[in-house]
């Protein structure tokens, strides 16, 4: 927090944040319009649809909506754990 006035800073635009349109989100403190969004496709997040990235070292991490964060962080590769049929079970039955 500053000396002389002003408030936490956003991790997105890194203008002064306010108690009343802040939100606490991935180690920092975040506009509630306007920068609260998924890093890549721009959509507006709220607590329910919010996915952290934590950064190393222990600094303010990004935020993703859970698709994106899926797409970058998720399991790779194609049909991962898809038409996997347990031992004596058929698709027919």
């Amino acid at each position: 927090m500053p000396q002389w006035g002003g408030g936490k800073k956003c991790a997105r635009c890194d203008k002064s944040v306010y108690s009343n349109e802040e939100i606490l989100s991935a180690g920092g403190s975040w506009h509630k319009r306007g920068c609260f969004t998924c890093k890549d496709c721009n959509k507006s997040l709220d607590s329910n649809t919010v996915a952290e990235r934590k950064a190393e070292g222990g600094g303010v991490g990004e935020i993703y909506c859970k698709a994106c964060y899926g797409k970058h962080f998720g399991p790779k590769g194609y049909g991962f754990a898809v038409g996997q049929q347990p031992d004596g079970y058929s698709a027919s039955e």
